[in-house]
């Protein structure tokens, strides 16, 4: 009994050891793309904050943003993940940054506030490395199972198991992000758009997470600016999710920027990489389309 006892504990200590190395190995691992941003967060000092998924990262250019308002900028675009993540980012700006941002710019797209199947809280392993912090700890108590979140918790192993070949494989030839956040893409689409419609409900969480973030934006007197990029195809002109956010915004008195039809980028196949996502040329046309409807705080 006792030697069955002693290799019992033997085994656990060994499961325990492998976890720490793991996770110290893990952590000492560059080359994931996708999270890059969150590392930044402690020595942000930019007056300029873009958040969202994989359409901020891609369609909004800091550096000309930096010109254009004569303020610094950087991207926090998250690619694959929604505004369960977009909230984790914003409160972990607000507690963590060496100064927090002046203006926030919000990037919506329709699964930020729709139930999509795929895309909901699906993608958030990817903020299972950042749990000890409280901000991304809070969000994923709110939207994921409680028995996983135990594991993400208390187990590197578990926290940093479905990140492993994102670590290791090599960063994409095309898609590097820059120093200032920003992730631009080259390729260049030729097709005409072709008609597309919303088949998902309004999600009251997301909604309700949307609303938590603009709070905190008014909480802490940071400008907040909503946004919805282009999208290179025919969308219905009333949709319920637009309308949503457009509510929201009227009720707390802010500006609502919504492109995502806009009939100058619909005539220009070329500015898309591929229908969902601008090109380095169509983000540059974009953001400097934004750049006068947008608030300045401060100049330098």
């Amino acid at each position: 009994m006792k030697k069955f006892l002693s290799y019992i504990g033997l085994t656990l200590l060994a499961v325990i050891l492998l976890d720490v190395l793991y996770g110290l190995a893990m952590e000492h691992l560059s080359g994931d793309r996708n999270i890059e941003a969150v590392d930044h967060i402690t020595e942000a000092t930019e007056d300029i904050a873009i958040i969202g998924s994989s359409r901020a990262s891609h369609h909004y250019d800091p550096q000309l943003l930096s010109k254009g308002l004569n303020m610094t900028a950087y991207n926090y675009g998250i690619e694959g993940l929604n505004i369960f993540a977009d909230k984790a980012i914003l409160a972990t700006l607000l507690t963590k940054a060496e100064r927090r941002p002046a203006l926030v710019i919000l990037d919506l797209s329709e699964s930020d506030v729709c139930d999509v199947p795929g895309w909901n809280a699906d993608h958030l392993s990817l903020l299972y490395p950042y749990v000890e912090l409280p901000t991304v700890d809070s969000v994923l108590a709110e939207v994921t199972d409680p028995r996983e979140l135990f594991f993400v918790r208390y187990s590197k192993l578990y926290r940093y198991n479905s990140r492993i070949l994102d670590y290791l494989k090599p960063a994409p030839s095309a898609g590097q992000r820059q120093g200032n956040g920003y992730l631009p893409l080259q390729g260049r689409w030729s097709e005409a758009p072709k008609e597309e419609k919303s088949a998902y409900a309004v999600s009251p969480q997301k909604m309700d997470f949307l609303e938590q973030s603009i709070r905190l934006c008014n909480d802490n007197g940071i400008l907040l600016v909503l946004a919805t990029s282009p999208n290179y195809k025919r969308l219905p002109k009333e949709q319920p999710w637009v309308t949503a956010i457009k509510k929201m915004a009227q009720q707390h008195q802010i500006p609502y920027l919504y492109h995502e039809q806009d009939a100058e980028f619909l005539a220009h196949a070329e500015w898309f990489n591929e229908p969902y996502h601008l090109n380095a040329e169509g983000a540059a046309a974009y953001t400097r389309k934004i750049i006068p409807k947008l608030p300045c705080p401060f100049r330098h």
